[in-house]
């Protein structure tokens, strides 16, 4: 921050010290002609009276300009210190030239050390903010909320904005940068939270039905012609028994129980949705051919046939499941879900 306060002031200081400097020369030179010229003692202790007094009036005229300068600069220094997170300068290279702000300790607890290296030794970008910001450095651009990610000794990870504008030399060309750092990492935790319940069942962290479309539409273009894409559809017999004699609690305990079943027997790939009640589904994309998918539901079934214990009670809710398969573009998640709950009904 040093580095850029300093310069601002480059452009009044030339204009009040050059007509300084040429009125101190003439009187200079007015005074050696006239010692070379021997005229009397007088004349020349008033030539020196004139050149000390015009000497004193440019530093009377730009000494408190400078010290205003330099206050200027020290409060504002101080100002940013407190006032945002982190601060930085860096060279045309990229090299950390200063560091501050009221977190700089919580992430660099070395400052000293950091400065001369370069700035992507301390921060991580994903791929698409790290293009943001190397268009903005390839343009000599400022860039605003680019999303970085810094941790800290203990490997605490805190989630920053970045923000910066170049910095240029007495000739306008671009030396540096200087920016600012904001510390997001809460409100990145809070889109999260918001993203994840958005996304899941709150009951069991399954997807939910919003979920469920969007992914399986997703896995539906990446299918490739020679996979099957699998839809198990499935229902818990027993769970409206449960319920009815036990309680909601009970059959809360009981999904619950029935989810963490399920994450555990599904295949690495596939993935598990609650629709709603006790209606659940498993969607297996890049399976072989449509009798993989009966081995799955086969293994399934055998899963849920074992007894489920809650608290000091041991209950039961066999399924029943039906399945869909695609090997064929231009089917919708929803058709394929129809055909599935057509199936289920059928197992019933």
């Amino acid at each position: 921050m040093k580095t850029l306060l300093a310069t601002t002031p480059t452009g009044p200081a030339r204009r009040i010290c050059w007509p300084a400097a040429l009125l101190i020369c003439s009187l200079v030179v007015v005074w050696l002609l006239v010692a070379f010229a021997r005229h009397s003692q007088g004349l020349l202790v008033g030539l020196s009276a004139v050149t000390a007094a015009a000497i004193a009036q440019v530093l009377q005229s730009h000494r408190p300009r400078h010290d205003a300068q330099a206050s200027r600069a020290l409060a504002l220094l101080r100002c940013v210190n407190v006032a945002v997170d982190l601060f930085w300068e860096t060279d045309v290279h990229g090299r950390v030239t200063a560091l501050g702000g009221r977190q700089v300790s919580d992430v660099l607890p070395d400052v000293e050390a950091a400065r001369g290296s370069h700035y992507l030794d301390h921060i991580w970008l994903e791929t698409e903010e790290h293009q943001r910001m190397d268009d903005a450095l390839a343009g000599r651009r400022a860039y605003s909320d680019i999303q970085a990610t810094m941790r800290d000794p203990a490997g605490q990870r805190y989630h920053v904005s970045l923000s910066a504008a170049p910095k240029f030399d007495e000739n306008g060309k671009v030396c540096g940068y200087v920016g600012i750092g904001t510390n997001v990492t809460q409100r990145v935790r809070d889109q999260a939270r918001l993203r994840y319940v958005a996304e899941h069942d709150i009951l069991t962290g399954l997807a939910n039905r919003f979920s469920y479309t969007r992914r399986i539409a997703a896995d539906l273009r990446r299918r490739r012609k020679d996979e099957c894409l699998a839809i198990l559809a499935i229902d818990l017999d027993g769970f409206k028994t449960v319920n009815d004699k036990y309680g909601h609690l009970a059959g809360d305990a009981l999904l619950k129980l029935v989810a963490k079943r399920l994450m555990t027997h599904i295949r690495d790939g596939d993935w598990a949705a609650r629709l709603g009640g006790d209606e659940f589904v498993v969607v297996s994309p890049q399976l072989a051919n449509p009798m993989a998918a009966c081995l799955i539901a086969a293994r399934l079934v055998a899963v849920f046939d074992r007894p489920y214990k809650i608290g000091g009670i041991e209950v039961s809710a066999r399924a029943s499941i039906g399945i869909a398969c695609t090997q064929q573009d231009g089917l919708s998640p929803d058709q394929l879900l129809k055909c599935a709950d057509r199936a289920l009904y059928q197992a019933k």
